[in-house]
């Protein structure tokens, strides 16, 4: 039975299908979930909009992109966090399993066809060195 479950996301549709699953997963053993955001480093850009200036830091985009999909996902139980960590996206998923103690992280399928899948991928690096058992959700 999973006490914590880990998941990564970056945004994407299929990234909402592996997030998606993975709620269901904690709601159904009542596991909590922890939504992870990896950027690979922190830059910041400054946008004009008419005669504002605005400045837009891709950790706080990350950190952003956790907290929307972690408040969709929790439907009131207060189970739901996130976070976003600086790291390649195989590594933060690892490490933040790790942290936490995690019994189960989920990854999408995302690039596990063709030449990534020799190469390497998020789920394949994941699959491999994660410090416990790992769901890939079919999300084509």
């Amino acid at each position: 039975m999973a006490d914590l479950i880990v998941v990564g996301v970056d945004g994407n549709e299929r990234a909402e299908r592996a997030a998606m699953t993975a709620a269901r997963l904690a709601a159904a053993y009542g596991a909590a979930l922890h939504v992870v955001c990896a950027y690979v480093r922190d830059q910041a850009a400054e946008v004009e909009t008419g005669d504002a200036r605005l400045s837009v830091s891709i950790a706080e985009e990350s950190a952003d992109i956790a907290a929307r999909t972690a408040a969709r996902l929790d439907a009131g139980s207060g189970r739901v966090t996130s976070a976003a960590v600086q790291g390649r996206p195989a590594d933060v998923l690892l490490a933040e399993a790790e942290r936490l103690g995690a019994s189960l992280i989920v990854v999408g399928n995302r690039r596990m066809q063709g030449i990534a899948r020799v190469l390497g991928s998020v789920p394949a690096a994941v699959a491999h060195h994660a410090p416990c058992d790992v769901y890939i959700v079919n999300t084509n």
